[in-house]
């Protein structure tokens, strides 16, 4: 076992700490998917990944201790004051701060679109004036956002955001004890926010560093593989209310299977040759992966040439849901076989890297994913020469993607 990091004592705790408290949540309302991962990957512990949300409600058997804040009370919220890194007075007019960074330079960073600006910088501070965890989602954003436009003051926005993140999640938690249909909007805006959040995690790391790319990929992705079960009850709701643009870009509707089975890349940042990269990785897992597995190899690339079309029609300007909306159909037993480092389903995933890629050139929250996951991919593939060469697209690609 790793020993103790020694450290003094302090009042309001320290603040390392306090941001690796945020613990991986284990349970999803859809299966066991992130545990699976977790028992199958290499050199994996049960320490919890730093700058994770434990969004989740213990089951009932769950003794650990923790007391979920009410959602909407801020200030009955038990011991707030003893893990804020702030004395009272600093935290309002650093909320306040954070709060005028989110309406007139966050929120309009995150999505280029009116209709999805307007949700993001209107909307959901909305739901925040009624729910205080959607407030502190906003706020832990703003302070993310804070962190990664001003390094000189990068420890202080990333100990602020991970604070908010944690009194967020907690109020998170509770809500979903008592869920009722006037709960789906409050819901939905922070688990989009706190998704956000989550996908600026190179940028939140030390140096700009993933401690393990290809684990924290999965971490994502389980986290909002949970989130789109837990919110599916409310989806069509929110498709009639004014957080529908959201859904449109995250989810996968059902028109999305009538688009252009290979639109024109003219006018797009993939690369020209893509969907022949595609065809090739097809007839590759086709001939390699055993009959056994191969069906659900197959489902996952039919998911990613869809994204892939997302990402066309969307031409120079990507939106994240185009990207991340893969990380929904991917069947459970490739989560498996890429926490297991299985060669296949690590080709795949490396391919996936372009699209991530693509997502960096128009937005700060992602910067930092698609080349660390692409080199630690080639570094699990030593030795596999097959598999390695099939990595030449996706590398040559990157290169010519952040030439640009």
């Amino acid at each position: 076992m790793t020993p103790r990091r020694a450290h003094k004592k302090s009042r309001t705790g320290c603040a390392n700490c306090k941001r690796r408290k945020v613990k991986v949540y284990t349970a999803l309302s859809a299966g066991t998917a992130s545990a699976a991962v977790a028992d199958a990957s290499p050199g994996s512990s049960a320490a919890p990944t730093p700058m994770q949300p434990n969004l989740f409600p213990p089951t009932p058997s769950s003794n650990d201790g923790t007391t979920a804040p009410s959602p909407t009370d801020f200030a009955m919220v038990t011991g707030l004051e003893e893990i804020a890194p702030f004395p009272p007075h600093e935290m309002v007019i650093k909320d306040f701060e954070l709060m005028h960074h989110y309406c007139t330079v966050t929120a309009d960073s995150i999505s280029l679109r009116k209709e999805m600006s307007h949700v993001w910088r209107v909307c959901i501070p909305r739901a925040g004036y009624q729910h205080a965890f959607v407030m502190h989602g906003i706020l832990a954003i703003a302070a993310a956002h804070k962190a990664y436009l001003m390094p000189n003051n990068k420890k202080m926005y990333l100990t602020l955001s991970a604070y908010h993140q944690t009194v967020g999640s907690e109020g998170f938690r509770s809500a979903l004890q008592n869920v009722c249909p006037e709960m789906g909007t409050p819901l939905f805006s922070f688990a989009s926010v706190i998704v956000l959040l989550m996908y600026t995690l190179p940028s939140r790391s030390v140096d700009g560093k993933l401690d393990d790319p290809i684990h924290n990929m999965l971490e994502l992705m389980g986290l909002l593989r949970g989130i789109k079960t837990t919110l599916s009850p409310f989806i069509q709701s929110i498709l009639r209310s004014e957080f529908a643009p959201l859904i449109y870009t995250v989810w996968p509707l059902d028109h999305i299977a009538e688009m252009p089975n290979t639109p024109s890349l003219e006018a797009t940042v993939l690369p020209l040759d893509t969907w022949d990269a595609m065809s090739n990785l097809r007839a590759f897992q086709e001939a390699e992966v055993p009959a056994s597995s191969l069906e659900h190899y197959t489902d996952t690339i039919d998911h990613l040439e869809r994204a892939t079309r997302l990402v066309a029609l969307a031409g120079v300007y990507v939106e994240s849901g185009a990207v991340l909306v893969w990380m929904y159909g991917i069947h459970d037993s490739i989560l498996v076989d890429i926490g297991s480092h299985r060669p296949h389903a690590l080709v795949i995933l490396a391919y996936y890297c372009v699209l991530l890629a693509t997502l960096e050139m128009s937005s700060w929250c992602g910067r930092g994913w698609a080349r660390q996951l692409l080199d630690d991919i080639e570094v699990k593939l030593t030795g596999h020469p097959k598999f390695l060469a099939m990595l030449q697209w996706p590398e040559k690609s990157l290169v010519d993607l952040y030439r640009v």
